[in-house]
């Protein structure tokens, strides 16, 4: 069983995934990485008010039980589950996201409240192969676009 949840508030939107498992209960909240700024061009910092989500989201997740965070080995990724890394006391198990099959399959396996931060062009995967169901059909930015942001 699994509920996808889609929060907006205060323009902050995440798309989190709920996996119920058949004797207990796990869940995977995946998350697009906060904002970044534009430089260093290669591998960019967080901004400010990204800075300011990551900690939103610690306080969001702070007690919901979770064991593992996941994130790619980007400055933005890691910048983004670190507040609650170590609100935690856990380490950031960096994955590829050229191969997000590993991922998904280590996280099936797994009975932990996981916390996995990816970009706008992984989520669709993560999400989609956990569910075993396309949920989403387009990368992140073109289907918040589409149903969440007016165009302008």
């Amino acid at each position: 069983m699994y509920n996808l949840i889609i929060s907006k508030k205060n323009t902050f939107i995440a798309i989190l995934v709920v996996w119920v498992l058949s004797s207990c209960t796990t869940s995977f909240y995946i998350v697009r990485h906060a904002e970044k700024s534009t430089i260093p061009k290669e591998d960019p910092l967080l901004t400010e008010a990204g800075s300011q989500r990551a900690e939103r989201l610690k306080t969001i997740l702070e007690h919901k039980g979770i064991e593992k965070i996941y994130s790619t080995k980007t400055v933005r990724t890691t910048t983004t589950g670190k507040p609650l890394a170590d609100a935690q006391k856990l380490e950031i198990e960096i994955y590829e996201p050229k191969n997000q099959t590993a991922l998904i399959e280590t996280l099936k396996k797994s009975n932990q409240n996981t916390l996995v931060v990816g970009h706008s062009n992984t989520i669709r995967h993560i999400i989609n192969g956990l569910a075993e169901k396309e949920f989403l059909k387009k990368d992140l930015k073109d289907w918040l676009r589409k149903n969440f942001l007016k165009k302008t």
